[in-house]
């Protein structure tokens, strides 16, 4: 019991230090000041294919020359109107459309898209009929889509309409936050042949009655998902930088003869993406772009600090 209650009081001491880093991070004089410093804009350029869509495209080339497959994600804040939904839906149809009109994408090109970036906060129909028609698009144009878990105040709306997405397009590709309570139970609920599957341990901050708090909790369900997946239909995509993860999904690649294929962040372990590339194994770089960099970063920081010992490292590595 005097565990659980530690445990507890220190989850929601970290809960409201994220908060309160997050609220001082996005002050608009700490915002404005920090990113439009050199330094700031220097190091989201290693993480960040780009401010704008052709950069950002000329950058996924770039990536699928070198052996790399790519997944684009569109950066900004949520719509809260419905033109504002629907211009984010035409400017991603649009992104699509570029990719497959290029043969050098063909095969290699994924969109990562937000159902909260298609208008979810503002009703769960815009959000779904602007995801059908994403994925229409991209069905049209060969190109993936796999869309995004969200956060824990709007996760079941979008898990429900990820369902019935699937219902038309079964080669969506859906995420599975294993930091959630019910990820293993999720694992074997959406496990179907062919099903494209991506784990990752979860990047937002949640009541301790939905997601785990101890990251060594965290880790032990990573693993338990990552075995569950790997000995079952579907099509898995490990999101992760964790050296532990990724040995022990080139283990059971290895043990239970089958594949799978590896997501990391741009500018994150890029000798570790090479190393897994040549020696034959598939790997999808992570391209998140757009004028909202600012906010991204500090999303990644802030929710999972120990970002901050990766993106250090590979600065380092690129020196």
């Amino acid at each position: 019991m005097t565990e659980s209650r530690h445990d507890f009081r220190g989850g929601a001491l970290l809960a409201w230090g994220r908060r309160l880093a997050m609220q001082l991070a996005m002050d608009p004089t700490i915002a404005h000041k920090v990113s439009q410093s050199r330094l700031a804009r220097e190091i989201a350029a290693t993480y960040v294919a780009g401010e704008d869509v052709g950069p950002a495209i000329d950058n996924a080339a770039d990536q699928v020359l070198k052996g790399l497959d790519v997944s684009l994600h569109p950066l900004g804040p949520d719509p809260v109107d419905l033109a504002q939904a629907r211009r984010a839906m035409v400017r991603l149809c649009g992104v699509i459309e570029r990719l497959g009109a290029n043969p050098a994408f063909d095969g290699h090109a994924e969109v990562s898209i937000s159902l909260a970036a298609l208008g979810l906060r503002v009703n769960d129909d815009l959000a779904r009929d602007h995801a059908r028609q994403v994925c229409q698009v991209a069905r049209d144009n060969h190109v993936a889509v796999t869309v995004d878990d969200e956060g824990p105040d709007i996760h079941d709306r979008s898990h429900r309409i990820v369902m019935g997405l699937l219902d038309e397009y079964e080669d969506t590709g859906i995420v599975i936050q294993a930091a959630r309570h019910d990820s293993l139970m999720q694992v074997r609920e959406l496990a179907a042949p062919g099903r494209r599957i991506r784990l990752c341990k979860g990047s937002y901050t949640g009541p301790r009655s939905v997601t785990l708090i101890r990251p060594h909790d965290v880790d032990l369900r990573m693993a338990a998902c990552l075995r569950a997946l790997m000995t079952g239909p579907s099509t898995v995509m490990l999101a992760s930088h964790d050296p532990v993860f990724v040995a022990l999904g080139e283990q059971l690649m290895a043990s239970l003869g089958r594949q799978l294929e590896f997501q990391m962040l741009q500018g994150i372990r890029p000798l570790e993406q090479r190393r897994l590339v040549d020696i034959g194994h598939r790997v999808r770089v992570y391209l998140p772009y757009g004028h909202d960099w600012y906010r991204y970063c500090t999303r990644r920081i802030v929710e999972r600090p120990g970002n901050i010992w990766l993106f250090g490292r590979s600065l380092v590595e690129r020196r």
